[in-house]
């Protein structure tokens, strides 16, 4: 951290895509997106990879659970769920969903197991995927485009950002298509608010991410190389921040 060299290397099984690691930090997980698809697993302390889990399709996005105890792997071409346990490293279940699996978040139960995977896909919207049954519960649309309004010009999915607020209450999902960041309350998915997402011309809504505190969002602005900052709690975009070139998988971390 201090000179910032890479000071390993660490062999992989196939091309790689994003990763995600444990809430314990112990475990680093790794989407294999070369065909035929595989997660391999890296043991922090040792810094080795200690596991090639193949998977239905090749992985291009997984997130760990909350609770940490599986690892949800998305397979884009093979329309395929993965679930990992990252326990045994060895899938749990795996579910086809008829669709791509892109980017994922998850609600809690009030133990904080996992009671859903909210998946986005190639549409305008999400969909509901319950833990327990392993089985698609709900497909929700997010809202048209407003009279008089352009789509953003195509070239990535339509809906391509999603979280759940840390209290657990919100699920915030961004739409492309529309240039907007909706918010549906939890666990009814109710819309419950929108943003326009359009300070200084900015477009192309992608990643969001959201503080600890639940109050804002941050939407990476793909086409503009911009972040849009939105008040969750007026729906209303306080600011747009210029940034580098195509911004995307945005993180909230903290500092200490």
């Amino acid at each position: 951290r201090s000179t910032l060299k890479v000071t390993q290397q660490i062999p992989l099984s196939g091309t790689p895509n994003n990763i995600t690691i444990t809430p314990d930090g112990k475990k680093v997980y790794v989407a294999i997106i070369q065909a035929p698809g595989a997660v391999d697993v890296i043991d922090v302390a040792t810094l080795k990879k200690i596991k090639t889990i193949p998977t239905q399709g090749g992985i291009h996005n997984l997130y760990a659970t909350p609770d940490g105890k599986f690892v949800a792997a998305g397979s884009p071409r093979g329309h395929r769920l993965n679930v990992i346990d990252t326990r045994t490293d060895e899938i749990a279940w795996s579910e086809d969903l008829g669709m791509e699996v892109r980017p994922m978040t998850f609600v809690t139960n009030p133990d904080g197991s996992t009671k859903w995977i909210v998946v986005q896909s190639t549409f305008n919207g999400f969909v509901v995927v319950d833990f327990a049954t392993h089985k698609q519960i709900r497909r929700i649309e997010n809202p048209g485009i407003p009279a008089g309004m352009k789509t953003v010009s195509a070239g990535a999915d339509e809906s391509h950002g999603i979280a759940v607020t840390a209290d657990g209450k919100t699920l915030v999902v961004n739409s492309r298509l529309n240039n907007f960041l909706y918010t549906y309350s939890l666990p009814d998915l109710k819309l419950v608010g929108s943003a326009y997402l359009g300070g200084t011309g900015a477009k192309g809504a992608a990643w969001v991410t959201v503080t600890p505190d639940s109050k804002t969002a941050y939407v990476a602005m793909a086409v503009t190389n911009n972040v849009a900052v939105v008040d969750l709690k007026t729906m209303k975009e306080v600011t747009c921040i210029p940034v580098g070139y195509v911004p995307k998988r945005n993180i909230t971390a903290m500092l200490q």
